[in-house]
């Protein structure tokens, strides 16, 4: 299936507090809703802004604001969650996607341009494997000043949404005689304030033809009782799949990702059991158990060494 946006063609982007249905804003061929941000929030109205889109026959995609600065694990790791929302709130494959990386929400953006390029290119690599065409959001001045912006173009072309306001205030149309005046830009953000609706006005640059992706099943090997399911993740660690209960000895934080550097979910007490579904051993030796969840994947340490943080049933 292919969905087109035409050149010139007028678009929005939405967060949770816009409209939830796109018929408050008529002319909008196309829609980028926020789907996520850090490795925790999600937009509470993603899901039906993308149904009223589809609904509307125009093409929705998402995006989801970066709290990673220059850190390229923790990019991996909020691509992984922010994929797994998108489809779970019914993005298709093949629809844009993109990295909002800005000043704000604890985002560092003073880092080398080098190292910002580099977790960013981390983000996108995981949205390209996942089946969606990737893009990178910003300001012009961040994009000249503060990423090897080039880096990201050579490597996926006409990537660029970028935020660039000729007034403040209400504007109705784009002025295409003062901007584009840089290279690669797929959609311009060229208003906060899009015939007065409270929106971003954004209009795209060139023609953009959306191919969801054909995914080919591949047969499932053959498998006896005693063999093990393992797998390695982005961030080379080895999962073994394993079911099972967990009943914490004292207090665990659980994670949204397995490393003590994501976000915290929660901080278990004493005697809460957790069922998991697979565990990876860390280069420090802690035994990491994963939690499946309605919004993907929670995280633990479970045992560290031969030292069992609780007891497993």
């Amino acid at each position: 299936m292919t969905q087109v946006i035409e050149n010139r063609s007028y678009g929005i982007d939405e967060a949770s507090y816009q409209n939830s249905n796109i018929s408050a804003y008529l002319g909008a061929k196309f829609t980028i809703a926020k789907t996520t941000e850090g490795l925790s929030y999600q937009n509470p109205k993603a899901r039906s802004q993308i149904i009223s889109a589809k609904q509307a026959g125009i093409p929705a995609g998402g995006y989801h604001y970066a709290h990673f600065s220059a850190n390229s694990n923790q990019a991996i790791q909020e691509a992984n969650y922010a994929i797994q929302v998108a489809k779970n709130i019914g993005i298709p494959t093949g629809s844009l996607f993109a990295c909002d990386w800005e000043t704000g929400s604890g985002n560092v953006t003073g880092g080398s341009a080098e190292n910002n390029a580099n977790a960013i290119l981390a983000f996108m690599d995981i949205v390209a494997r996942a089946g969606y065409k990737p893009l990178l959001y910003s300001g012009k001045a961040l994009l000249t000043n503060n990423v090897h912006t080039k880096k990201i173009t050579d490597k996926y072309g006409d990537c660029l949404w970028v935020a660039y306001y000729k007034v403040e205030g209400r504007q109705d149309t784009a002025d295409f005689n003062w901007f584009p005046t840089m290279d690669h830009v797929a959609i311009w953000q060229f208003t906060d304030n899009w015939k007065g609706l409270g929106v971003d006005g954004n209009i795209a640059v060139n023609k953009l033809e959306l191919k969801s992706a054909v995914i080919k099943p591949k047969p499932a090997p053959v498998q006896t009782p005693t063999q093990e399911k393992s797998w390695t993740d982005n961030l080379n660690m080895t999962w073994h799949e394993e079911h099972g209960t967990f009943i914490t000895g004292g207090a665990i934080n659980l994670r949204w990702g397995a490393t003590t550097q994501s976000s915290i979910i929660a901080q278990l007490p004493a005697g809460v059991e957790v069922k998991y579904d697979a565990w990876s051993r860390d280069r420090l030796g802690r035994v990491w158990l994963r939690q499946p969840r309605a919004n993907g994947y929670g995280y633990l340490v479970g045992r560290v060494g031969n030292e069992a943080w609780g007891t497993f049933k």
